[in-house]
C-alpha cells in the first residue's frame, strides 16, 4: 500500500500520483508562460523569449489561408512583436514583403513602442501575431494589471481586438482555445503544433487561422496533417442516454477515473476503485477521482467504458481532449478528458 502524502504537500502528492499510475505525470497542471508585467505586457513577450524555435507558417494549412489573405503583397500588423519573431518567421518562408510591428517594450530597431491593447493601430486587413497569455486569476494572484475585460485570458481579449480590426488574422496561441468555443464562425483552420515553439515552456500551442467568411467548417490540422472537419468529428461525442445521479471526487466511490495520459502513450481510463485507494481523493481533485452511482458489476462497466474511449479518440484524434503540458514518447500532446464528458460517457454507455 502506498502511503498518502502529508497534507499540503504538494511533490509528494504528484509523487504519488506518479506511482499509482505508472509515472504518468510529474506536474500537475498546464500553466501561463511565467510573465513579467510592463503595464499589461510581458516584459518575456517583448524580448521574444517565447517564440526562439521552429516557424508554425511552413505548414500548408497557413499557406493556403496566406494565398487568401494575399500574402506576400499585403501589409502585415504584428501588434504584439517584442523582437519581431513572427516577421522574421514570415520573411523566412517568403509570406512578407511590408510590415509594421509594435509592441509596449519594443526588443527591435523595427518595433514601435506602442501599447496595441489601450490604443490598437487601425488601417490593417491582414494581422500575425503572439499575443501575451495572461489568465485574469494569475493576474490577481501576482498583483498584476489586467485590462478592463470579458475575456478569462488576456490573449482571448487581443484576439478579439485583432479580429475586430482586421479581416485576417493568424495568431499562435494556447492550444486549448479549440475548447473555449469562441470566435468560430471565422475559424477557418487550427493547426495544432506539436514542435516546441518556446524556448522555455512546454504549453501546448495552436496556430489559430482565421479569415472574413462566416462558415461552420473549422478545419483541423496537427502540424501539416488534416485530421478532419469539427462539426463532423463533433457527431462522435457521447450521446446521453440516461440522467443518472454521479458524484465525482467522492472518497467512498466505487468507479475510479484516471482523466490524463502518462508520458508514453494514450491512457485515460476508468478503472475500478480499489486500483487507487491510496489516492488521497478531494474535493479539488481533477486528475484521478472517484465516482459513486448506481454502479452494477464494476468490472463489465470499465471495460465497456474504456473500449468506447478507445473508439472515441480513434474517431475524433483527441480534439475533445485538452491538450497540456509534456508530449507523450508517441510524439502527441498528453491529454486530460474532462469529468464533464467523462460523465457523458457514463450516462451513454454505461449503468
Amino acid at each position: 500500500m502506498i502511503p498518502p502524502p502529508p497534507a499540503g504537500d504538494a511533490n509528494a502528492r504528484e509523487a504519488l500520483i506518479s506511482r499509482l499510475v505508472h509515472k504518468i505525470i510529474k506536474e500537475n497542471q498546464p500553466s501561463s508562460p511565467d510573465a513579467i508585467m510592463n503595464g499589461t505586457m510581458s516584459r518575456k513577450r517583448a524580448q521574444g523569449q517565447f517564440y526562439t524555435r521552429g516557424n508554425p507558417f511552413k505548414f500548408d494549412p497557413f499557406r493556403r489561408w496566406a494565398k487568401t489573405a494575399r500574402l506576400p503583397r499585403a501589409r502585415v500588423l504584428e501588434p504584439f512583436a517584442g523582437a519581431n519573431h513572427i516577421i522574421s518567421a514570415l520573411r523566412e518562408i517568403g509570406a512578407c514583403d511590408d510590415f509594421a510591428s509594435y509592441d509596449l517594450t519594443p526588443a527591435h530597431k523595427d518595433v514601435k513602442k506602442r501599447n496595441t491593447i489601450a490604443n490598437f493601430p487601425k488601417g490593417y486587413d491582414v494581422c500575425v501575431t503572439n499575443p501575451p497569455w495572461l489568465a485574469r486569476n494569475s493576474a490577481t494572484r501576482r498583483g498584476l494589471e489586467f485590462p478592463d475585460s470579458r475575456h478569462d485570458d488576456l490573449y482571448k481579449h487581443c484576439l478579439e481586438l485583432c479580429l475586430n480590426h482586421c479581416e485576417h488574422v493568424a495568431i499562435l496561441i494556447p492550444a486549448s482555445f479549440l475548447h473555449a468555443g469562441l470566435f468560430r464562425s471565422r475559424l477557418r483552420s487550427y493547426v495544432l503544433l506539436h514542435d516546441a515553439m518556446f524556448s522555455d515552456t512546454e504549453n501546448p500551442a495552436c496556430l489559430a487561422l482565421f479569415d472574413n467568411q462566416r462558415s461552420r467548417d473549422v478545419r483541423v490540422y496537427y502540424d501539416n496533417r488534416y485530421m478532419g472537419v469539427l462539426d463532423v468529428m463533433r457527431k462522435s461525442l457521447p450521446v446521453e442516454k440516461n440522467d443518472n445521479v454521479l458524484r465525482f471526487n467522492d472518497p467512498r466511490g466505487n468507479l475510479g477515473f484516471i482523466s490524463f495520459d502518462n508520458t508514453k502513450e494514450p491512457s485515460i481510463r476508468f478503472c475500478e476503485a480499489k486500483e487507487i485507494e491510496d489516492y488521497p481523493v478531494k474535493a479539488s481533485s481533477r486528475f484521478i477521482t472517484r465516482i459513486s452511482g448506481d454502479f452494477r458489476n464494476v468490472p463489465a462497466l470499465v471495460e465497456k467504458l474504456n473500449h468506447h474511449i478507445k473508439l472515441f479518440r480513434r474517431s475524433t484524434a483527441d480534439v475533445f481532449l485538452t491538450p497540456f503540458k509534456g508530449m507523450r514518447d508517441d510524439g502527441f500532446y498528453r491529454r486530460r478528458m474532462s469529468f464533464d464528458l467523462a460523465r457523458k460517457f457514463i450516462n451513454a454507455h454505461g449503468l
